[in-house]
Protein backbone atom coordinates (compact mmCIF):
# COMPACT_ATOMS: atom_id res chain seq x y z
CA UNK A 1 0.00 0.00 0.00
CA UNK A 2 1.59 3.22 -1.13
CA UNK A 3 1.32 6.71 0.41
CA UNK A 4 1.15 9.76 -1.91
CA UNK A 5 1.46 12.98 0.08
CA UNK A 6 1.94 15.20 -2.94
CA UNK A 7 -1.29 14.01 -4.46
CA UNK A 8 -3.13 14.84 -1.27
CA UNK A 9 -1.70 18.37 -1.18
CA UNK A 10 -2.76 18.93 -4.76
CA UNK A 11 -6.27 17.88 -3.97
CA UNK A 12 -6.41 20.22 -0.99
CA UNK A 13 -5.32 23.17 -3.03
CA UNK A 14 -7.76 22.33 -5.75
CA UNK A 15 -10.58 22.41 -3.19
CA UNK A 16 -9.53 25.72 -1.69
CA UNK A 17 -9.10 27.63 -4.90
CA UNK A 18 -12.63 27.11 -6.21
CA UNK A 19 -14.01 28.37 -2.92
CA UNK A 20 -12.00 31.57 -3.14
CA UNK A 21 -13.00 32.02 -6.74
CA UNK A 22 -16.66 31.41 -5.85
CA UNK A 23 -16.63 34.21 -3.34
CA UNK A 24 -15.36 36.63 -5.91
CA UNK A 25 -18.07 35.74 -8.38
CA UNK A 26 -20.80 36.37 -5.76
CA UNK A 27 -19.43 39.84 -4.81
CA UNK A 28 -19.70 41.41 -8.28
CA UNK A 29 -23.43 40.80 -8.75
CA UNK A 30 -24.12 42.24 -5.28
CA UNK A 31 -22.40 45.51 -6.20
CA UNK A 32 -24.27 45.66 -9.49
CA UNK A 33 -27.59 45.12 -7.72
CA UNK A 34 -26.82 47.89 -5.24
CA UNK A 35 -25.98 50.27 -8.06
CA UNK A 36 -29.20 49.41 -9.85
CA UNK A 37 -31.22 50.04 -6.68
CA UNK A 38 -29.52 53.39 -6.10
CA UNK A 39 -30.13 54.39 -9.70
CA UNK A 40 -33.78 53.40 -9.44
CA UNK A 41 -34.12 55.40 -6.22
CA UNK A 42 -32.58 58.49 -7.83
CA UNK A 43 -34.84 58.18 -10.86
CA UNK A 44 -37.94 57.66 -8.72
CA UNK A 45 -37.08 60.63 -6.53
CA UNK A 46 -36.47 62.80 -9.56
CA UNK A 47 -39.77 61.80 -11.12
CA UNK A 48 -41.56 62.49 -7.83
CA UNK A 49 -40.02 65.95 -7.52
CA UNK A 50 -40.84 66.67 -11.14
CA UNK A 51 -44.45 65.58 -10.56
CA UNK A 52 -44.76 67.80 -7.47
CA UNK A 53 -43.28 70.77 -9.29
CA UNK A 54 -45.57 70.13 -12.24
CA UNK A 55 -48.58 69.97 -9.94
CA UNK A 56 -47.62 73.28 -8.34
CA UNK A 57 -47.24 74.88 -11.75
CA UNK A 58 -50.65 73.56 -12.70
CA UNK A 59 -52.28 75.07 -9.58
CA UNK A 60 -50.69 78.43 -10.31
CA UNK A 61 -51.81 78.69 -13.89
CA UNK A 62 -53.28 82.15 -14.66
CA UNK A 63 -56.45 80.33 -15.68
CA UNK A 64 -57.23 79.65 -11.97
CA UNK A 65 -56.37 83.09 -10.52
CA UNK A 66 -59.21 84.53 -8.42
CA UNK A 67 -60.92 87.24 -10.42
CA UNK A 68 -64.39 87.34 -8.85
CA UNK A 69 -65.53 87.28 -5.20
CA UNK A 70 -69.25 87.02 -4.47
CA UNK A 71 -70.66 87.76 -1.01
CA UNK A 72 -74.14 86.90 0.32
CA UNK A 73 -75.88 87.46 3.65
CA UNK A 74 -74.19 90.72 4.65
CA UNK A 75 -76.40 93.60 5.79
CA UNK A 76 -74.29 95.24 8.50
CA UNK A 77 -70.87 94.79 6.88
CA UNK A 78 -69.83 96.27 3.55
CA UNK A 79 -68.91 93.76 0.86
CA UNK A 80 -65.52 95.44 0.39
CA UNK A 81 -64.76 94.94 4.09
CA UNK A 82 -65.56 91.24 3.84
CA UNK A 83 -63.34 90.83 0.78
CA UNK A 84 -60.54 92.70 2.55
CA UNK A 85 -60.98 90.40 5.55
CA UNK A 86 -59.97 87.41 3.41
CA UNK A 87 -56.43 88.84 3.10
CA UNK A 88 -55.89 87.16 -0.26
CA UNK A 89 -52.32 87.24 -1.63
CA UNK A 90 -51.72 88.90 -5.02
CA UNK A 91 -52.68 86.70 -7.97
CA UNK A 92 -54.12 84.08 -5.62
CA UNK A 93 -54.91 80.72 -7.21
CA UNK A 94 -58.41 79.43 -6.52
CA UNK A 95 -57.05 75.88 -6.22
CA UNK A 96 -54.35 76.73 -3.66
CA UNK A 97 -56.55 78.60 -1.17
CA UNK A 98 -57.35 76.98 2.18
CA UNK A 99 -61.08 77.58 2.54
CA UNK A 100 -61.20 76.83 6.26
CA UNK A 101 -58.48 79.39 6.94
CA UNK A 102 -60.38 82.01 4.93
CA UNK A 103 -63.55 81.28 6.90
CA UNK A 104 -61.69 81.73 10.19
CA UNK A 105 -60.29 85.04 8.99
CA UNK A 106 -63.78 86.32 8.23
CA UNK A 107 -64.96 85.35 11.72
CA UNK A 108 -62.29 87.60 13.22
CA UNK A 109 -64.73 90.42 12.40
CA UNK A 110 -67.05 90.65 15.45
CA UNK A 111 -70.05 91.27 13.20
CA UNK A 112 -69.55 87.88 11.48
CA UNK A 113 -71.02 85.01 13.48
CA UNK A 114 -70.54 82.29 10.84
CA UNK A 115 -68.93 82.20 7.40
CA UNK A 116 -68.63 79.68 4.58
CA UNK A 117 -66.21 80.00 1.65
CA UNK A 118 -66.63 77.91 -1.51
CA UNK A 119 -64.82 77.54 -4.83
CA UNK A 120 -66.62 78.05 -8.12
CA UNK A 121 -64.22 77.03 -10.88
CA UNK A 122 -62.41 78.45 -12.61
CA UNK A 123 -62.05 81.96 -11.07
CA UNK A 124 -64.85 82.64 -8.53
CA UNK A 125 -64.78 82.60 -4.74
CA UNK A 126 -68.25 82.44 -3.15
CA UNK A 127 -68.83 83.64 0.44
CA UNK A 128 -71.88 83.24 2.65
CA UNK A 129 -72.00 84.99 6.04
CA UNK A 130 -74.36 85.08 9.00
CA UNK A 131 -74.07 88.35 10.87
CA UNK A 132 -74.53 89.18 14.52
CA UNK A 133 -77.31 91.60 15.34
CA UNK A 134 -77.10 94.28 18.07
CA UNK A 135 -79.16 93.12 21.04
CA UNK A 136 -78.26 95.66 23.72
CA UNK A 137 -76.14 98.62 24.67
CA UNK A 138 -73.48 97.56 27.17
CA UNK A 139 -72.06 100.22 29.50
CA UNK A 140 -68.60 99.59 30.93
CA UNK A 141 -66.14 102.50 30.67
CA UNK A 142 -68.24 103.75 27.74
CA UNK A 143 -71.16 102.53 25.65
CA UNK A 144 -70.85 99.55 23.33
CA UNK A 145 -73.15 97.65 21.01
CA UNK A 146 -73.46 94.04 22.18
CA UNK A 147 -74.88 91.00 20.38
CA UNK A 148 -77.18 88.37 21.86
CA UNK A 149 -74.23 86.02 22.46
CA UNK A 150 -72.36 88.72 24.40
CA UNK A 151 -69.83 89.85 21.76
CA UNK A 152 -68.88 93.53 21.70
CA UNK A 153 -69.60 94.72 18.16
CA UNK A 154 -68.48 98.36 18.24
CA UNK A 155 -68.19 101.47 20.37
CA UNK A 156 -71.05 103.94 20.38
CA UNK A 157 -70.54 107.65 19.86
CA UNK A 158 -72.08 110.20 22.22
CA UNK A 159 -74.59 111.22 19.55
CA UNK A 160 -75.73 107.66 18.80
CA UNK A 161 -78.93 106.72 20.62
CA UNK A 162 -80.07 103.26 19.53
CA UNK A 163 -83.45 102.09 20.78
CA UNK A 164 -82.05 99.05 22.56
CA UNK A 165 -82.03 97.96 26.20
CA UNK A 166 -78.99 98.96 28.20
CA UNK A 167 -77.01 96.55 30.35
CA UNK A 168 -74.63 98.12 32.84
CA UNK A 169 -71.44 96.33 33.94
CA UNK A 170 -70.79 95.82 37.63
CA UNK A 171 -67.57 97.88 37.31
CA UNK A 172 -65.99 100.02 34.56
CA UNK A 173 -63.68 98.19 32.17
CA UNK A 174 -62.03 98.92 28.85
CA UNK A 175 -63.30 96.66 26.06
CA UNK A 176 -62.43 96.07 22.43
CA UNK A 177 -64.72 95.01 19.59
CA UNK A 178 -64.73 91.22 19.46
CA UNK A 179 -64.47 90.76 23.23
CA UNK A 180 -67.00 88.32 24.69
CA UNK A 181 -68.46 89.73 27.91
CA UNK A 182 -71.63 87.70 28.41
CA UNK A 183 -71.81 86.47 32.00
CA UNK A 184 -74.58 84.48 33.63
CA UNK A 185 -75.99 87.66 35.17
CA UNK A 186 -75.97 89.52 31.86
CA UNK A 187 -77.56 86.59 30.06
CA UNK A 188 -80.33 86.62 32.63
CA UNK A 189 -80.58 90.37 32.22
CA UNK A 190 -81.22 89.96 28.50
CA UNK A 191 -83.81 87.28 29.28
CA UNK A 192 -85.48 89.65 31.74
CA UNK A 193 -85.58 92.35 29.10
CA UNK A 194 -87.18 90.04 26.52
CA UNK A 195 -89.84 88.93 28.96
CA UNK A 196 -90.36 92.49 30.10
CA UNK A 197 -90.94 93.67 26.53
CA UNK A 198 -93.40 90.86 25.91
CA UNK A 199 -95.43 91.47 29.09
CA UNK A 200 -98.78 93.31 28.98
CA UNK A 201 -98.80 94.33 32.63
CA UNK A 202 -96.95 97.62 32.12
CA UNK A 203 -99.35 99.33 29.74
CA UNK A 204 -96.92 99.41 26.84
CA UNK A 205 -93.94 100.74 28.79
CA UNK A 206 -90.55 99.55 27.52
CA UNK A 207 -87.33 98.90 29.41
CA UNK A 208 -84.51 101.39 28.78
CA UNK A 209 -81.80 100.09 31.09
CA UNK A 210 -81.27 96.93 33.11
CA UNK A 211 -78.61 96.75 35.81
CA UNK A 212 -77.59 93.94 38.17
CA UNK A 213 -78.05 94.86 41.84
CA UNK A 214 -75.73 93.66 44.61
CA UNK A 215 -78.24 91.05 45.82
CA UNK A 216 -78.50 89.49 42.35
CA UNK A 217 -81.81 91.12 41.49
CA UNK A 218 -82.31 93.39 38.48
CA UNK A 219 -83.23 97.06 38.33
CA UNK A 220 -85.18 98.05 35.24
CA UNK A 221 -85.16 101.74 34.30
CA UNK A 222 -88.16 102.81 32.21
CA UNK A 223 -86.77 106.22 31.28
CA UNK A 224 -87.47 109.80 32.28
CA UNK A 225 -90.42 110.49 34.58
CA UNK A 226 -90.94 106.75 35.01
CA UNK A 227 -90.03 104.59 38.00
CA UNK A 228 -87.26 102.04 38.27
CA UNK A 229 -88.54 98.52 38.87
CA UNK A 230 -86.61 96.00 40.96
CA UNK A 231 -87.35 92.33 40.32
CA UNK A 232 -85.95 88.81 40.36
CA UNK A 233 -85.03 86.90 37.22
CA UNK A 234 -86.96 83.81 38.38
CA UNK A 235 -90.73 83.77 37.95
CA UNK A 236 -90.77 87.13 36.20
CA UNK A 237 -94.21 86.57 34.70
CA UNK A 238 -95.79 86.22 38.13
CA UNK A 239 -94.07 89.37 39.39
CA UNK A 240 -95.38 91.39 36.46
CA UNK A 241 -98.84 89.89 36.93
CA UNK A 242 -98.87 91.11 40.55
CA UNK A 243 -97.74 94.55 39.40
CA UNK A 244 -100.54 94.76 36.84
CA UNK A 245 -103.12 93.66 39.42
CA UNK A 246 -101.88 96.24 41.95
CA UNK A 247 -102.03 99.08 39.41
CA UNK A 248 -105.53 98.05 38.31
CA UNK A 249 -106.73 97.87 41.91
CA UNK A 250 -105.62 101.42 42.68
CA UNK A 251 -106.53 102.80 39.28
CA UNK A 252 -103.12 104.38 38.79
CA UNK A 253 -100.34 104.24 36.24
CA UNK A 254 -96.62 103.98 36.80
CA UNK A 255 -96.01 107.68 36.19
CA UNK A 256 -96.76 108.66 39.81
CA UNK A 257 -94.01 106.49 41.34
CA UNK A 258 -90.22 106.73 41.57
CA UNK A 259 -89.57 103.07 42.47
CA UNK A 260 -91.45 99.77 42.37
CA UNK A 261 -90.19 96.65 44.14
CA UNK A 262 -91.51 93.26 42.94
CA UNK A 263 -89.15 90.95 44.86
CA UNK A 264 -91.72 89.99 47.50
CA UNK A 265 -94.18 87.15 46.96
CA UNK A 266 -97.09 88.65 48.86
CA UNK A 267 -96.95 92.34 48.00
CA UNK A 268 -95.75 95.06 45.64
CA UNK A 269 -93.89 97.98 47.21
CA UNK A 270 -94.45 101.40 45.58
CA UNK A 271 -92.44 104.52 46.34
CA UNK A 272 -94.22 107.75 45.43
CA UNK A 273 -92.40 110.29 43.32
CA UNK A 274 -91.52 113.59 45.01
CA UNK A 275 -94.31 116.10 44.94
CA UNK A 276 -97.00 113.40 44.48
Amino acid sequence: MSFKPHSTMRDYRQEVRPRQGGRGRRTAPSVRKLCVLLLALVVTTGLGLAAVEGYKRFLRLPYFQVADVRVEGNLQIATDDIVAGLRLPPQASLLELNLETLSQRLQENPWVKEAWVLRQLPITLSIRVVERVPEAVFIADRRYLMSADGVILSELGDDELPTLPTLRAAKPQRLRPGARVLTREMAQGLAVWRQFQAANALQGEKAHEIAVAEDGSYVVNLGQEMPSIRLQAADLGEQLRRLGAALAMHGRGLGGFSEVDLRFRDRVVFTLARGR
